[in-house]
């Protein structure tokens, strides 16, 4: 059977159980897809929300209310105080750069919706999928917009860009930055519609360099000059998009991205309170899949195997390894003594706060029917979390402590003694409990 044609056999089926039939005519098939991209949208808050509770309790709301206290508090001191030497225009480009550039799309779409929505496909692109788009598009266009406004009092009074801000208006700058943020998001969507991975992957990387430049000419150089390359980069790329071969409705990508997105919300969950476990796409990474290997073949070493392969190739290691990637930059590109040790004491934290999803990782269905103690499984995730956390640490340390020559400080020593300390004890010590959820 042809997917591609309107079929009643296909339209009268359910899509998930629960869900009402899918009905024939199109201004009901627009009404039915509305009401189901609310309801999916409202069950996937009704899922998420309740652990909020949890997240507050355990201290993250306080910690994050003092750290953005602190923030306003050391930009206002900042601009009180204003460094001669301070890069504010390279500052300025690479946070609006990144605000215009990220474009999530939240579809929640599921995987059976191909077969069952397949015979309304335009109905679904136009119905279902341009509310999601028209979303992405006003979130876009206000990442960069707030970004903007918290950049221009450091603009104005830097003395880098101080001539540059005097000579251009301000709410126009804004408005342009708003308009280069709903284009990423249109750009984003065209990514998504390519065909092949490779051509996608060179007009993202097109589009971010794009952005970059554009964003970093408007605020350092010449106005006129400034805008005819941002427009005339935003125009090229527009006639490469459509000069690809692309797809009306990429299911298959959507869903991933869907799937993607539910996953982060429940890692980011699992920090501190038993979730759902989610499936998750395994990654080969071949840099780092060896070191699991190095370990001595037997019977005594087969979880903690399982474990540090089932990390390493996992999506846990991956944000693992991103986090302490931008915080290792961070510290290095930190000028200040304090600055760096406040930086690796937050990333040695947050790196141990990640580590503690091994307590929940979902191994093979082949590693639960091994003959092996299914006690020594809280030990080996243990014994992977203090591995990785030691090394983390200790990395993070260096880079804070040997460009300013203070591995010989008090201050140096005993912070990276309380990042042992936690690393090496105090999460491995919460791994190795027994979960409540645990089977007998």
């Amino acid at each position: 059977m042809r997917w591609t044609t309107r079929s009643r056999r296909w339209c009268g089926r359910r899509t998930r159980k629960g869900e009402p039939r899918v009905p024939d005519g199109s201004e009901e098939q627009r009404r039915f897809l509305l009401s189901l991209r609310g309801k999916r949208a409202a069950a996937f808050r009704s899922e998420v929300v309740p652990y909020f509770r949890y997240v507050l309790q355990s201290g993250f709301g306080l910690a994050a209310s003092a750290i953005l206290f602190a923030a306003v508090i050391g930009y206002a001191n900042l601009l009180r105080d204003m460094p001669p030497n301070l890069p504010a225009g390279i500052i300025g480009a690479a946070a609006l750069a990144l605000a215009a550039v990220w474009s999530p799309m939240r579809t929640y779409l599921m995987p059976a919706d191909p077969v069952f929505l397949l015979p309304m496909e335009m109905t679904v692109l136009h119905s279902y999928i341009r509310p999601a788009f028209m979303n992405a598009v006003r979130t876009g266009v206000f990442r960069p917009l707030a970004v903007y406004c918290i950049f221009v009092p450091l603009y104005v009074r830097a003395p880098a860009t101080e001539s540059e801000a005097s000579g251009r208006s301000l709410a126009l700058l804004g408005l342009i930055f708003a308009a280069v943020g709903a284009w990423n998001a249109y750009g984003a969507w065209r990514e998504r519609q390519t065909i092949g991975q490779g051509a996608r992957m060179l007009l993202r990387a097109a589009r971010y360099a794009a952005t970059l430049a554009s964003v970093w000419a408007l605020l350092n150089g010449a106005p006129l000059p400034a805008a005819g390359l941002t427009a005339g980069l935003l125009l090229l790329l527009g006639l490469v998009w459509r000069m690809t071969r692309q797809q009306k409705l990429p299911w298959e990508r959507l869903i991933r991205e869907e799937a993607a997105a539910r996953r982060r919300w429940y890692r980011f969950l699992s920090w501190f309170v038993d979730v759902p476990s989610q499936d998750s796409r395994p990654a080969k990474r071949r840099w780092a899949a060896w070191i699991p290997e190095r370990m001595a073949w037997n019977r005594g070493r087969a979880w903690p195997y399982l474990y540090g392969k089932t990390f390493i190739r996992g999506e846990t290691f991956g944000a693992w390894a991103r986090w302490h990637a931008a915080a290792f930059l961070v510290i290095l590109a930190a000028d200040h003594g304090a600055v760096s040790w406040v930086a690796f004491a937050l990333a040695a934290f947050v790196g141990g706060v990640q580590l503690t999803e091994l307590a929940g990782f979902k191994l093979a269905l082949s590693a639960e029917s091994l003959p092996l103690e299914r006690d020594e499984r809280r030990f080996a995730a243990a014994k992977t979390a203090r591995a990785a956390g030691t090394a983390g640490t200790v990395l993070l340390w260096l880079a804070a402590a040997v460009p300013q020559g203070a591995y010989r400080e008090t201050t140096g020593i005993a912070l990276l003694a309380a990042g042992i300390l936690w690393s090496v004890w105090v999460i491995p010590r919460r791994l190795a409990k027994p979960r409540e959820d645990e089977d007998d």
